[in-house]
């Protein structure tokens, strides 16, 4: 599931349900060999419910993902790996390496795309499908995640990603750009609109703000009341359990990929039953490649977030798309942002999760082509009306 700081408990919790599962398993079938090989009474139920616990541990995953999902339609891309880009590399002052890809005309206004927390810059194979013949797409792997190295010092506030970002933004050339980013990449975005003001209306000509937050996203997940009773107490401790357990942590997630209960979550948190089998697969499979010590640490960066008194500072044209069924980022976050940023506009993909923009990703890349077409050519566009998609 993409990754903000609640779900770091159900995370913990399917990962030790995973290893309890494969223990009773292995129990059982040991106790059965044990009697046996000492000649004493071998129940035959513990070989039996022994082995099938077994099986459903190490094979289930491939049986859960028959249930859920759809069958692609007719001339749908699959989700896939991003390649043939040109690659390049951002040296950051605390050692981190960006990994940036660019693909397109060189020649072409620019859309920089920030991918979620937990993901890689993959995320975006469907908007290089789309609009990668009209723009020049510049897309990165956020520091620790994808083919970006970790920094020496182990940060990961906004504020740093938020100077990765300007750092990645050079790379345009001086193009026209809009800064497009979903998740964490949208919370990135607007904590770069309060470091580097100068560059909105100069270099940046909009944002696309894609399920994103204004503030701290554990008061704007699913459960906000409870989720802000437990962060001292319990989400931020997590965190850090996380960081000095993640071996152990990448084990269970293992198990529960092997076993079905990640894809199961992922399925119900993250989407809402509109994509397909292998675009399910595809974003589990980007979750499980994830270090969860860059992951809790992010998290924790997390904690500290606030954007909202940018908003009203925001001069440039600004989109906002939401998703219906939002779980991670209520739909209720992209309506503050869009009452709070002049002139902002607003879409709501539907039915969708957190991951709308797969579900969705034709609806999502027209809003956005239709957006940025506005964007580049006039500057900034007129005020549009919310719309539900």
């Amino acid at each position: 599931m993409l990754l903000v700081p609640p779900t770091l408990i159900v995370l913990w919790l399917t990962g030790l349900f995973s290893i309890v599962l494969l223990g009773t398993g292995g129990w059982l079938v040991w106790e059965w060999y044990d009697n046996w090989a000492a000649n004493l009474p071998a129940n035959p139920r513990y070989l039996i419910w022994g082995a099938a616990l077994l099986a459903v541990s190490l094979l289930g995953g491939p049986v859960v993902s028959l249930f859920l999902g759809r069958r692609p339609r007719p001339g749908e891309a699959p989700m896939q790996a991003l390649t043939g880009g040109t690659v390049q590399q951002v040296v950051r002052p605390d050692g981190t390496r960006l990994h940036v890809e660019s693909f397109g005309p060189e020649d072409a206004p620019v859309l920089l795309l920030t991918h979620g927390w937990g993901l890689s810059s993959a995320e975006w194979c469907y908007a290089r499908q789309h609009l990668g013949e009209r723009y020049r797409l510049l897309v990165w792997d956020l520091r620790g995640l994808g083919q970006s190295t970790a920094p020496h010092d182990h940060r990961y506030d906004l504020e740093r990603m938020a100077g990765d970002l300007n750092a990645v933004l050079q790379l345009a050339n001086g193009q026209q750009t809009i800064l497009c980013g979903h998740s964490i990449g949208g919370m990135t975005t607007l904590t770069f609109c309060q470091q580097y003001p100068d560059a909105l209306g100069s270099q940046v000509a909009g944002l696309v703000l894609t399920q994103t937050t204004p503030t701290n996203p554990v008061q704007t997940a699913l459960g906000a009341r409870l989720n802000r009773a437990l962060q001292e107490p319990v989400l931020r401790p997590l965190c850090h359990l996380t960081v000095w357990l993640s071996p152990l942590v990448r084990i269970m997630n293992v198990l529960s990929a092997l076993n079905g209960i990640m894809v199961l979550a992922n399925h119900l948190l993250q989407f809402k039953g509109q994509e397909t089998r292998q675009q399910l697969a595809f974003t589990t499979a980007l979750l499980l490649r994830a270090n969860p010590a860059v992951v809790a640490r992010g998290m924790l960066g997390m904690l500290k977030y606030e954007a909202r008194d940018v908003l009203p500072a925001i001069d440039v044209p600004t989109l906002v798309i939401a998703a219906s069924s939002d779980r991670a980022t209520l739909p209720e976050a992209a309506a503050y942002m869009t009452q709070h940023i002049a002139g902002a506009e607003q879409v709501t993909l539907s039915p969708a999760g957190h991951m709308g923009l797969v579900e969705h990703h034709e609806v999502w890349a027209q809003a956005v082509l239709s957006f940025a077409t506005r964007c580049f050519k006039a500057g900034r566009p007129e005020v549009q009306p919310q719309t539900k998609v």
